[in-house]
């Protein structure tokens, strides 16, 4: 029997989470001088800017202000933190003293209480659960379905003389992730996910200043869009549990079969809310990489070439076999050097907000309780004391063995940090690996370079044509 489940959009933040304090208003704040930033009076003008291009205006503070800087925002005391040091701090050794902050309220609308939107005591319990799928010892299987879907997905490319990149790996990586994690055909649901995560990732960032979710119940289309794709997602995510169910398949050997094995101890809700997440991490942002990997190999054909050399030389390639997990990874060090290069300047998840729940001290900034505490990874990814000529798109930078090395904590982190690190890592990490090489094996791809729409992940905008030459 189909299941009949509260909705995420109307739900309220569970009680047991630890309680978000009273924001500091601007009319309470006395100012700090290790803290610059724009005259608070002139706080209004801000918000229009912040909300059409929110990572260029966090960069533009920090260029301006420094690595700690405030402003407010809807009249509350906003903290940009950019410094490594202060990342770490945030992420890792002080991150019991903050919980989520904007934008992650939005996103619970869509995505329930999964794992990227949960707090404490529920979040370190279901990242234990889930952990087992992503072991290492898994993913020569999961490398293998990878394998087969990425060649039978571009087969299709040698009948075409150009591809809309983006949308080619959304359904891409949905597929992968909808194989490996639920055990099963994504195809019936590619195109409602796509159109609803479209409106959500859209609506997630542009409604996520503190204020705004006041209009959510209006009958303002804007607002109304954003609930029915939240439902959408939802009907789809139950669906794919129904179907799971309805097969009496008892599988423990993907996620969904051992979230379903233990729901003694964990409740359906809860089940659908990991497949909302997962459907939006497990896809969306390796998809988004993807696109803008494609993008910068055809405005860098020199890099490109390598890329091809490197994939020429691929045994595994040549032999037309599946690798291993770790002859996967030697065979790779372009192309994971691309991939580390692509993630520094176009990271999925640029921002990590906070709120502080207490008074703490931060690199040496007080930081006060109820401050929305701000990190992000477009910024401190584009520090120049840690990377040179840091605007630049450069994966030779990688090739330097002494560069990850000398990196503090704190100064690249595109998989977040601290207990949040992305459980999935190492499983994108081999999926962006194998699309990469097996692409640049069998073909060319030459078109303009996008524009970005950053939202709730950092999209290329459009749908990234490109023409395809086979190689």
């Amino acid at each position: 029997m189909a299941m009949q489940l509260d909705k995420p959009f109307s739900a309220p933040r569970p009680s047991e989470y630890t309680a978000i304090p009273a924001p500091i208003l601007r009319k309470q704040w006395q100012g700090d001088s290790r803290l610059p930033g724009p005259k608070p009076i002139f706080s209004d003008l801000l918000t229009p800017t912040f909300i059409i291009d929110t990572p260029n205006f966090l960069l533009s503070m920090q260029k301006k202000y420094g690595n700690a800087c405030s402003f407010f925002l809807s009249r509350r005391l906003f903290i940009g933190l950019f410094s490594p040091s202060a990342v770490h701090e945030v992420t890792v050794a002080q991150q019991h003293k903050f919980v989520k902050g904007v934008g992650f309220a939005r996103m619970r609308k869509v995505l329930g209480e999964g794992l990227l939107t949960n707090e404490e005591p529920i979040h370190l319990a279901h990242r234990r659960m889930m952990q087992p799928p992503f072991h290492h010892g898994n993913l020569d299987a999961y490398v293998a379905i990878m394998h087969n879907l990425i060649t039978e997905h571009t087969e299709a490319w040698k009948e075409k003389s150009t591809v809309d990149i983006a949308p080619e790996m959304m359904e891409l990586t949905l597929e992968i992730v909808s194989r490996c994690l639920f055990g099963l055909d994504s195809h019936e649901y590619t195109q409602i996910i796509a159109e609803s995560m479209e409106v959500a990732i859209d609506r997630i960032e542009r409604t996520m200043l503190p204020g705004l979710e006041r209009f959510d119940k209006s009958a303002i289309k804007y607002f109304k869009e954003f609930e029915v794709a939240s439902d959408k997602l939802v009907d789809t995510a139950e669906a794919i549990i129904n179907k799971r169910l309805q097969s009496g398949e008892n599988k423990d050997d993907d996620l969904l079969g051992i979230m379903l094995q233990m729901r003694d101890h964990i409740s359906i809700e809860h089940i659908r809310d990991e497949v909302l997440t997962l459907i939006l991490s497990g896809h969306e942002t390796t998809a988004n990489v993807m696109s803008w990997a494609f993008s910068y190999l055809s405005k860098n054909p020199e890099v490109r070439k390598e890329l091809e050399a490197e994939a020429d030389r691929a045994a595994w390639i040549t032999e037309k076999r599946i690798p291993t997990y770790q002859e996967l990874e030697a065979s790779s060090p372009i192309t994971s050097a691309i991939f580390e290069e692509t993630m520094r300047l176009a990271p999925p998840v640029w921002i990590a907000p906070r709120i502080a729940t207490e008074d703490c001290v931060i690199d040496g900034i007080s930081i006060p309780k109820g401050a929305h505490v701000l990190v992000s990874q477009f910024v401190t990814h584009r520090n120049s004391d840690y990377f040179d000529n840091p605007l630049a798109w450069n994966p030779s930078r990688w090739l330097n063995t002494n560069l990850e090395k000398s990196l503090p904590r704190g100064a690249y982190f595109p998989f977040g940090a601290g207990t949040r690190k992305c459980l999935g890592e190492y499983f994108a990490i081999a999926e962006a690996r194998l699309i990469l090489m097996m692409v640049a094996k069998n073909f060319r791809l030459d078109g303009d370079f996008p524009k970005a729409q950053p939202r709730a992940t950092y999209r290329p905008k459009g749908r990234v044509r490109a023409r395809v030459t086979a190689r």
